[in-house]
């Protein structure tokens, strides 16, 4: 069925073509100029309505093109009675400026959500555009810098150079640490950076949080834990010793003190004084090793070949024990920053810990594994299939001086922790499900 529109846009050419016909028929005839005249006029008219019936539709579209344009979704559009096209645009236009209209409330309502949590998230916030525009500051960093306002990223550095040098320097996704004096306070501030690819444009957002009160916090536990070994460790040694000297007093007072007997257990009693004494004395040169750790001197190295290496040296243990050993390294070399001496030291510490877990074990196996993490780091793994490590106890595994062992020390671990972490890298252990644990050095 034709709409009342295209109804009459035809009625109009009908008009305008038996008008045009009409007049060359009259002129033809009567070459009258008055009658010519009166065509023309009614002509133009025709002309002229037809015009207005069209661009009442274009001038409605481009109302509508330009509200879009400057996000106007305020306007209504409307038309008159009788008008089944116009109305039908109209009521189409008005659809669409209502969701449009729907949208922009939706995303200022997400908007201020999401701006409320920024401005009262404890983490302070901080974001550069590509020029090193400041274009976001929130209350957290204010609060935590003291300052209101950093219009670009050079302006950080006049007002604190440790603080710009960081923020230079971190990488995406990369986390430092600086200790700063503001105030008259010192803070440990944690950072994080991250980089966002919006519009054309990559923002450089930064994530500060103080970290003083937890560190400290930890250096009391750690303090609080390393006086508990001590005291233990000093307390065994020191109590058999007052005992042994105290009897060795008591003999020492009794007549008769050069009997053979009285001697005899007087020399005992110093002996063994002397013992614990010496034990002492390892016990404390143990804790001064672990202070003394190098830096590390970097060098571009390959894991496989420091492992390889580590075997070589228990070769002939590996041998005798008839331990089966699979190596999973990759097919292409891989290399990474490392200071070779030290790390040896922690794979020796790793593979010495396997090969004495397994003893006694029917068909000892050991796994090497050398692999990059979908991260881009370097994992290496040495897992065994001996009786493994209690759940409890896998998070006291690296604490200096903690042992299962009879014989152990309970510094290897610890000082392979140390020099892992001097590496930037992580060292974890985890229990195996068929048996056995493993041991992986991230970096």
């Amino acid at each position: 069925m034709l709409t009342t529109f295209k109804i009459r846009i035809i009625l109009h050419l009908v008009a305008i073509s038996l008008v045009v016909f009409s007049g060359m028929y009259l002129w033809l005839q009567y070459a009258n100029v008055f009658l010519l005249i009166v065509v023309i006029g009614i002509l133009a008219i025709l002309l002229a309505s037809l015009y207005s019936l069209i661009t009442a539709t274009n001038k409605k579209l481009a109302n509508f093109l330009l509200s879009i344009k400057y996000d106007d979704f305020e306007a209504h559009y409307s038309a008159a009675a009788g008008e089944q096209s116009q109305y039908e645009l109209s009521s189409a236009f008005n659809l669409i400026t209502d969701k449009f209209r729907s949208i922009r409330q939706e995303k200022e309502v997400q908007y201020q959500f999401l701006q409320a949590i920024v401005e009262n998230v404890d983490t302070g916030l901080i974001c550069f555009n590509e020029r090193e525009e400041a274009i976001l500051m929130n209350k957290g960093i204010q609060q935590l810098l003291h300052k209101s306002y950093f219009p670009n990223l050079d302006s950080v550095g006049k007002y604190n150079q440790a603080l710009y040098d960081a923020l230079r320097e971190i990488g995406p996704g990369e986390k430092k640490l600086v200790k700063l004096a503001v105030k008259n306070q010192i803070l440990q501030l944690s950072i994080r950076k991250t980089i966002l690819n919006i519009q054309d444009d990559s923002l450089h957002l930064y994530a500060l949080q103080n970290i003083h009160s937890e560190l400290e916090q930890q250096e009391v536990e750690s303090w609080q834990k390393l006086i508990r070994t001590l005291t233990h460790e000093i307390l065994n040694s020191i109590t058999p010793v007052v005992s042994l000297a105290e009897m060795a007093h008591d003999r020492m007072q009794e007549p008769g003190l050069s009997a053979p007997e009285n001697m005899e257990d007087i020399k005992k009693s110093i002996e063994a004084i002397q013992r614990r004494s010496n034990g002492l004395l390892h016990f404390t040169e143990a804790y001064r090793q672990m202070a003394k750790i190098p830096l590390p001197r970097f060098e571009q190295a390959d894991p496989v070949q420091l492992l390889d290496r580590v075997l070589l040296l228990f070769s002939r243990q590996i041998q005798e024990n008839g331990v089966q050993v699979e190596k999973h390294y990759p097919v292409n070399q891989l290399t990474t920053l490392l200071d070779p001496s030290l790390m040896e030291q922690v794979l020796i510490n790793i593979i010495k810990n396997a090969l004495e877990a397994m003893d006694g074990v029917p068909s000892p196996r050991l796994d090497i594994a050398v692999v990059r993490d979908p991260s881009g780091l370097i994992e290496l793994s040495v897992a065994d299939n001996g009786p493994g490590i209690p759940d409890d106890l896998l998070p006291q595994i690296f604490i200096p001086f903690f042992t299962t062992k009879k014989e152990g020390s309970g510094i290897g671990l610890s000082l392979s922790r140390q020099i892992v972490h001097l590496h930037k890298g992580h060292i974890f252990a985890t229990a195996r499900p068929s048996g056995g644990s493993c041991f992986t050095v991230q970096l």
